[in-house]
């Protein structure tokens, strides 16, 4: 029977799930409330650059977890 869901077997994984899931968190309602103010940011609402940053980190761990996990299975082979 496959898995529905399958965990790290390594600590960098471990550690890029923990990073992934909370730059996730980050982008919910608790989060949002915080950071949405009547602020402008290089005239940009507060909370559109927040949604960019948000946007922008879940690419780059995304990235650096294909880089490792790449990095780590040349070396099993």
């Amino acid at each position: 029977m496959s898995r529905l869901v399958v965990l790290p077997t390594s600590r960098a994984g471990w550690v890029l799930l923990i990073v992934f899931v909370a730059v996730v968190a980050a982008g919910i309602w608790p989060v949002i409330g915080w950071v949405n103010r009547a602020v402008l940011v290089l005239g940009l609402p507060l909370l559109v650059v927040w949604s960019y940053v948000v946007i922008f980190a879940c690419f780059a761990v995304m990235l650096i977890a294909n880089r490792v996990l790449e990095h780590k299975e040349d070396e099993h082979d």
